[in-house]
């Protein structure tokens, strides 16, 4: 009787299993656990502190000796706040705006720099100079642009009689939101048009010759080749650009503050201000752990789009 030896081989369990995987790549493991220290350390220790905070009470103005566990009371007051739906309605507006209009910008930009011309290399070169700036160095450049006495802006918009009066740009709340978008789609549309550019040099040349030869327009080019191609890149980009701006803080805060009269106050900004400026530690915790799961919630939606959309094709 012939019986089969991997039947009764012995099973080995899980637990030995893994402590054999570490035995032999315990070289890699011993190289990336600084990594994983330091991300313990400075990016889930804290996110695990302010889950922690948003459920106790932490109104430094009023102490009541110690930090007792106050349930969804932080939740509460940071929902019922007069200024948390406001916050809210600015930031998809700074979101929709900025995310779309770097993208098409970026996508414009990535689509000439692919063409080939002289002076490519120099143009490449220097669109990523507003991405490299900080946002502190580019808003303080911006902050002389839109001065009301001296900015360039209102000098060339009065120099070209299209207005009779110089704009207080930053300091008019109809026009400081517009403002800080400005200077975000400036500042984050070369980042789109780099990565855009690396996706449209790997699409082959091959189908560009196959669609010419069947006769198809530029525009159709685009319509089924380029954007098809540029899928997976652009899903990665999207995702980036929205996880990015929603917790945008420096960029709109050392331009206007928030202000004027909150015209400008993102939820971040809104977070900050409950903390710093009220000194509702619990509630701006809770509000770090409200932006944190938009947050999720984004990246889990594009990243079920960028799977659904590389199954299609």
């Amino acid at each position: 009787m012939i019986t089969n030896k991997a039947t009764f081989a012995p099973k080995v369990s899980f637990w030995r299993r893994e402590w054999r995987a570490l035995k032999k790549n315990r070289t890699a493991y011993f190289f990336i656990a600084p990594l994983v220290i330091t991300v313990c350390c400075i990016l889930l220790y804290p996110i695990f502190k302010a889950a922690l905070m948003s459920f106790q009470y932490w109104y430094i103005a009023k102490p009541i000796g110690g930090h007792p566990f106050v349930g969804l009371q932080n939740y509460v007051g940071v929902v019922k706040s007069d200024y948390f739906f406001t916050s809210l309605g600015i930031t998809g507006i700074y979101l929709a705006v900025t995310v779309i209009a770097r993208f098409l910008l970026g996508l414009g930009t990535a689509l000439l720099l692919n063409k080939k011309f002289a002076g490519r290399s120099l143009a490449r070169a220097l669109i990523i100079i507003p991405w490299a700036m900080s946002e502190v160095v580019t808003c303080l450049i911006f902050v002389l642009m839109y001065d009301y006495q001296y900015g360039i802006i209102n000098h060339i918009l009065m120099s070209l009689h299209l207005i009779d009066t110089p704009l207080s740009f930053l300091g008019e709340g109809n026009l400081a939101l517009n403002a800080a978008m400005l200077v975000n789609i400036w500042k984050g549309f070369p980042f789109v048009a780099l990565m855009l550019l690396a996706g449209l040099q790997s699409i082959p040349d091959d189908l560009y010759e196959a669609a010419t030869m069947d006769g198809a327009s530029i525009w159709r080019k685009f319509l089924h080749v380029t954007m098809p191609m540029l899928r997976p890149v652009s899903m990665i980009v999207f995702l980036l650009l929205v996880v990015w701006t929603l917790r945008d803080f420096a960029l709109v805060y050392v331009l206007t503050g928030g202000g004027p009269n909150r015209a400008t106050e993102i939820f971040s900004i809104f977070v900050y201000r409950s903390g710093f400026d009220y000194y509702k530690f619990g509630e701006a915790a809770a509000g770090g752990m409200i932006l944190l799961v938009f947050s999720l919630i984004f990246t889990f939606i594009y990243l079920k789009a960028s799977k659904a959309g590389e199954s299609a094709s």
